[in-house]
């Protein structure tokens, strides 16, 4: 079951950031040393309390955050956005990052419906994203 994460999902929180770092392209970020977990944790904390919002797998499998930030270039437009979405290795290939996506939707599409977003973006790597309603923008997937 997929759900929202909660202040007392922090340390596993932190932890799947850590593997989701720890498995960059980019040595900078991959690099041990530059986690920061309290950074970490205070941004989690805050998309937590409505800064956006973090989903879990209740069985700590995988996790999809988004924040609510304003467009850098239209700072009136409201954007939903994913940043970071991880499975564990061994899950991938099932239906948790699937389901993890669906819920990102499902709760992206509710902050637009009540007003609190324009344009939902996910720059999660799927080519199915333009049969649900996003078209791509430079590497990115948006959908009003």
């Amino acid at each position: 079951m997929i759900r929202k994460a909660t202040r007392f999902d922090l340390p596993e929180c932190v932890e799947i950031m850590r593997q989701y770092a720890a498995e960059s392209p980019m040595l900078a970020l991959s690099d041990p040393a530059a986690h920061d977990a309290d950074h970490v944790e205070s941004l989690l904390m805050a998309m937590i309390a409505g800064r956006g919002f973090v989903l879990l797998d209740d069985q700590h499998r995988g996790m999809l955050a988004a924040i609510i930030i304003k467009n850098v270039w239209c700072p009136s437009v409201v954007i939903v956005q994913e940043l970071a979405w991880w499975v564990a290795p061994e899950h991938r290939g099932g239906t948790v990052g699937g389901k993890l996506f669906a819920a990102f939707k499902h709760e992206a599409d509710s902050l637009v419906k009540a007003g609190r977003a324009q344009v939902i973006c996910a720059s999660l790597i799927h080519d199915g994203l333009t049969l649900k309603g996003f078209q791509k923008l430079e590497t990115t997937y948006c959908k009003e």
